[in-house]
This record gives C-alpha cells, sequence and structure tokens, in this order.
C-alpha cells in the first residue's frame, strides 16, 4: 500500500464516472452545479487551509483527495449524500490500495461535512466544511432566467466573486464577497446562509481561528 495522490484520484476512471453522474442528478431538478468544478474548487481550498496552518504535507493531501470526494454521493442520491458518499469513497480508495489509517481519516470528513449542530471531529473534517460552504458564485447557477428562482440560486447569481483567506499568524479565516445588491439585498444573503455561516465558524473555531465575513469590503462577523 502506497501514497495515493490526489492527482490519481482525479484520474480514476470510476471516480469520474460517479462525479458526473452526481452533477447530471443536479441538473436533472434545475439545482446548482455540483461537478468537477465544485469538486476542484473544494478540493483545492481544503487543502490550502490545512497548508496555510501548517500541517503536514500528507494532511494537506489527504484534505485534498477528501474534497474532492465529498459529494460523490449525489450520484445515488441527495438528502443521505454524505453516507453513500463515505461508503463509495471507502470502495474506491480500497480499490486503490490506500492505507486503512487514512482512508478512515477522509471517510470521516465525507460524512460528517453536513453536521450543523456539531463541531468538526477532525481537521480534515473541518477543512472540507470550509472548502465546500464557501463555493458561491454566479458560475454554480446553470439557468438564463433572472426570475422566480429559489434563494439559494439567487445568492449565488448575485455573487461575481469568492475568496478565503486563511491567516495564520492572525488566527482567522476570512470568507471575502462581492455580491451584486441589485439581486439580492446583504440582509436576504444572512437569511439564506445564516446557518452556513455559523457552520464556516464552527469550522474554523477547530483550528482555534476566528471566522470574519466580509461583503463588498465591509465586515460583517
Amino acid at each position: 500500500m502506497g501514497n495515493i495522490t490526489i492527482t490519481e484520484i482525479k484520474k480514476d476512471s470510476y471516480v469520474k464516472i460517479f462525479l458526473d453522474a452526481a452533477d447530471k442528478n443536479f441538473a436533472a431538478i434545475g439545482y446548482k452545479e455540483h461537478g468537477l468544478r465544485h469538486a476542484k474548487l473544494t478540493s483545492n481550498i481544503a487543502g490550502n487551509v490545512l497548508a496555510y496552518l501548517n500541517f503536514p504535507k500528507r494532511d494537506v493531501e489527504l484534505a485534498q483527495i477528501a474534497g474532492y470526494l465529498h459529494d460523490i454521493g449525489n450520484s445515488i442520491e441527495m438528502h443521505q449524500h454524505t453516507l453513500s458518499g463515505a461508503l463509495l469513497a471507502k470502495r474506491f480508495l480500497q480499490r486503490m490500495n490506500m492505507k486503512d489509517s487514512e482512508i478512515i481519516k477522509i471517510v470521516t470528513a465525507i460524512g460528517s461535512h453536513e453536521e450543523k449542530d456539531i463541531v468538526p471531529g477532525s481537521e480534515l473534517t473541518a477543512a472540507v466544511i470550509l472548502g465546500d460552504k464557501t463555493d458561491v458564485h454566479h458560475t454554480r447557477v446553470r439557468t438564463e432566467k433572472r426570475t422566480g428562482l429559489d434563494e439559494h440560486t439567487r445568492v449565488n447569481l448575485a455573487c461575481t466573486n469568492s475568496f478565503l483567506r486563511v491567516d495564520a499568524k492572525s488566527k482567522t479565516v476570512s470568507l471575502e464577497l462581492t455580491i451584486n445588491t441589485k439581486i439580492i439585498d446583504i440582509g436576504e444573503y444572512f437569511e439564506t446562509f445564516l446557518e452556513r455561516m455559523l457552520q464556516l465558524k464552527k469550522a474554523a473555531n477547530y483550528f482555534k481561528c476566528m471566522f470574519v465575513l466580509y461583503i463588498n469590503k465591509n465586515k460583517f462577523l
């Protein structure tokens, strides 16, 4: 058994097939993008969080793998996708001969990345949450309609820039958003994503960091 890399995961044909199926399931109901773009971005952010906080390189790569696979369960169905995703990832990684001690870390992160009422139980879980829940951007919106949209779609449509900044020295994790207030106002953003902001705060707290939110360069949290 060797060290499976994020590059190997991205090249794996089974992973590609299941991620594509997951995104098609969301496309069928008109929901925002959950395909390769989201997987790659979540992977990159999750890895960067641990890298900037000076975790070992192998932990950084495991966070990248967990982030890449975190939504793969949507290929089966949406509501229990964390459970199905954890089981699918376990089978994929066992087939690739990953070490059991590493598989359990990744499976745990995938299985618990939607937990809203508890503090994350591992650095991988916290990193995946920070990667997943900060992906708000107009490119995730599939429809060309601009009326009759649900709240989550309108929030994504309004966001023209999203960046997660991790500062180990000041112990802060900052989400910096640029929002078109002609599409939504700031109050509506909070009404829609307050639960998500609280989840991000818990993930940052796991690393003993303060979570800070900037919208249009104004500090809100």
